[in-house]
């Protein structure tokens, strides 16, 4: 995946060299919702609605296929009451991915839809009183641990005329290749694509 990006870098740099058009940067935001961690275990955990944050380039030179390559950040925070004491359990997964999408071309709205692959590190953090024991309370939280991931996209572009922005909605379903059961989850993101000339 270093590979990738490194050369999806060197491709952004080089572009004004070689006239290359049809690349836009862009900002999103959103939630995952159902993220289905195995291993893990406080209390009524539940990793609906996690916040999501994201930043990608979308490559449009080919008249067939783009490429979509993000950067993103999910994360929430929970409190836990056992007994008195409290337990604090920051749950992170920071990944990037890339996608080869197929759209189907309108005059300012274009739908899309395909695939692809990332590159996942999932990691938890937690705070506890010293007196508080994980065993006796039936709590797990695994290690970090960075894994394969790959998914099925499917969006939409709105372009709005006369201006070099651009709105886009994205939907995903996830896997991560976790150890003994694979994670699942669902991701909503809405965005602004700010397109060179």
């Amino acid at each position: 995946m270093k590979r990738v990006i490194l050369a999806f870098l060197c491709l952004m740099f080089a572009a004004p060299t070689f006239a290359l058009t049809g690349l836009s940067f862009g900002v999103k935001g959103g939630f995952v919702s159902n993220y289905e961690q195995p291993g893990l275990m406080v209390g009524d955990f539940s990793a609906e609605k996690m916040n999501l944050a994201g930043a990608q380039v979308k490559i449009s030179t080919l008249p067939i296929i783009n490429f979509i390559v993000s950067g993103n950040y999910a994360w929430k925070n929970n409190k836990y009451d056992f007994g008195g004491q409290t337990f604090e359990l920051q749950m992170h997964d920071l990944y990037f991915d890339a996608s080869a999408v197929y759209p189907i071309k309108f005059q300012f709205v274009s739908p899309y839809f395909g695939g692809g692959v990332g590159s996942h590190n999932l990691s938890f953090d937690y705070v506890k009183p010293l007196s508080l024991s994980l065993a006796d309370n039936d709590i797990t939280v695994p290690g970090s641990v960075s894994r394969l991931g790959y998914h099925l996209v499917g969006g939409i572009n709105i372009g709005l005329p006369a201006f070099p922005f651009g709105i886009c909605a994205e939907y995903r379903m996830n896997w991560i290749d976790t150890p003994g059961e694979v994670t699942k989850y669902h991701s909503f993101t809405f965005g602004l694509d700010f397109k060179l000339p």
